[in-house]
């Protein structure tokens, strides 16, 4: 099986600039396809499926943003800022099949948000100009911050090496407003004696990522309007481990999507109607599809 990164010298250029926040929304979703794409014919080639075809993928050092010659140093002109989860299994830049200088990537456990990246932020809408489009918060599956939120909330008895510890503390209480939000919701589909459920960990944790991610995404819109100004559009998603593919909702395998990508909440009326439409989501699956979904979404 080879993967071949091929250059052709004579094709015509690329270009890399987005002028709208849609036009940069479908270059994300479309690279995530690609992505998707990829690892699907490697994983069929490794199991002795499909053609024995080399996958070859275009690339080009300019359109990639890379110098064309020694010493030379390209402009810095990302068209979006991702603030994703530190988790090491999503690369920002493969998930959304991106290269050189077209993401500003702030990443920190939990996707949560802190002063650093919030001054990062504030430079990259300041300095880098009007190609920067949108603004992501781009949450995962098996996300082991949120599990330990979760667990926390379940048992705050049995993680005192947290509480005790004033930087993990401090990412996980900011995950707590994700969980207890979950949690409601979630009681108020299902009822309370839901809890009881030997599935409701699994649940939860999967719809408090989805909720975490949205939370972030309202906090940045918020420090956005502070800004003033023409600003990005900000959006959020998740990241599936068994799907390959960002969404904005639970969805079993081979489900139709929503949107996978959504406007961020501006205001608590509209979270709290997104966390409910989330719940909706996963208990409107066929239950074994649906426990299928949070347990494959829950950290092992």
């Amino acid at each position: 099986m080879d993967v071949i990164y091929r250059y052709d010298p004579y094709a015509p250029l690329a270009p890399r600039s987005f002028p709208t926040p849609e036009a940069a929304r479908k270059e994300l979703l479309s690279g995530n396809d690609r992505f998707a794409g990829i690892v699907r014919k490697m994983q069929e080639r490794t199991l002795g499926q499909g053609t024995h075809a080399p996958i070859i993928i275009p690339v080009c050092p300019m359109s990639m943003g890379l110098p064309l010659y020694e010493g030379a140093m390209p402009n810095q002109a990302p068209f979006a800022v991702v603030l994703g989860c530190s988790d090491a299994r999503v690369p920002t830049e493969a998930v959304f099949d991106q290269s050189f200088n077209d993401l500003f990537v702030l990443r920190i456990a939990g996707n949560v948000l802190g002063s650093e990246c919030l001054g990062s932020l504030h430079f990259a809408v300041r300095n880098l100009g009007s190609q920067l489009q949108i603004v992501v918060v781009l949450g995962h599956s098996k996300c082991g911050a949120v599990t330990a939120a979760v667990d926390a909330y379940l048992s705050p008895d049995d993680f005192s090496d947290i509480a005790f510890t004033f930087s993990l503390r401090s990412l996980v209480d900011q995950i707590q407003i994700a969980v207890r939000g979950a949690a409601r919701a979630i009681e108020k589909r299902a009822g309370a004696d839901f809890t009881s459920n030997p599935e409701y960990r699994s649940v939860l944790v999967t719809v408090a990522v989805f909720v975490n991610a949205a939370i972030s995404a309202l906090e940045l819109r918020r420090e956005l309007d502070r800004i003033g100004g023409k600003t990005p559009e900000v959006m959020f998603g998740v990241y599936d481990f068994s799907t390959l593919s960002v969404q904005s909702h639970p969805v079993a395998a081979g489900d139709k999507r929503p949107a996978r990508l959504q406007a961020g909440p501006r205001n608590a009326e509209e979270l709290s109607a997104y966390t409910a439409a989330v719940v909706d989501q996963l208990f409107s699956l066929n239950p074994d599809a649906m426990l299928d979904l949070c347990r494959m979404t829950v950290k092992v």
